[in-house]
């Protein structure tokens, strides 16, 4: 068991480490442009969808808003919370994957 387990951190290291892998250093190299394409639209599409989720929370809320002082308040509070928290940890977990910073983005809007 210990030689698998520490087989595990080399052969992550292996993949991950394009400056110690030929490989993966060719194959950043050759894709470099249309990577950096992409990556542009996935942010693009990131921070869109992270403003239709915004504007929908906003909507409910207010389509919601007859609910404040039923019992019902609590549960559509709920939802739109745990939903707020769906939208920013998957937005966030999207910038992590593309390796997209969000103060990039805001430098760019700004």
């Amino acid at each position: 068991m210990e030689k698998h387990e520490q087989a595990i951190p080399s052969f992550e290291k292996f993949f991950t480490d394009s400056a110690n892998n030929p490989f993966l250093k060719i194959f950043k190299d050759l894709n470099a442009p249309l990577c950096g394409s992409l990556k542009q639209g996935a942010e693009q599409y990131l921070h869109t969808t992270e403003e239709w989720g915004k504007k929908a929370l906003e909507l409910n809320e207010k389509l919601t808003a007859w609910a404040k002082e039923t019992p019902l308040s609590s549960v559509f509070e709920t939802q739109r919370s745990v939903a707020s928290q769906m939208i920013g940890n998957s937005i966030a977990l999207a910038r992590k994957a593309w390796k997209i910073e969000e103060k990039e983005h805001h430098a760019k809007k700004d």
